[in-house]
């Protein structure tokens, strides 16, 4: 069962790295809207931007990370 999990992992690791000069893009401007909409007004929990925060230093090492491996 575990083989089974892992080898529909890679292929979807394969065809989602197809597609990724779609989804950083796409990311980063999330994060953008995000950010701004978190700090324009104040009106935001500190809780709230630091999940935030906390998701952006998460997405950015997810975009190195496959660039650090190779």
């Amino acid at each position: 069962m575990l083989g089974t999990l892992g080898i529909a992992s890679g292929a979807l690791a394969a065809r989602m790295a197809e597609i990724q000069i779609v989804l950083i893009p796409v990311s980063v401007v999330s994060l953008a809207v995000a950010h701004y909409l978190a700090y324009r007004n104040g009106h935001r929990t500190t809780r709230q931007r630091s999940w935030l925060w906390i998701v952006s230093v998460m997405s950015v090492a997810f975009w190195v990370l496959p660039l650090a491996i190779r």
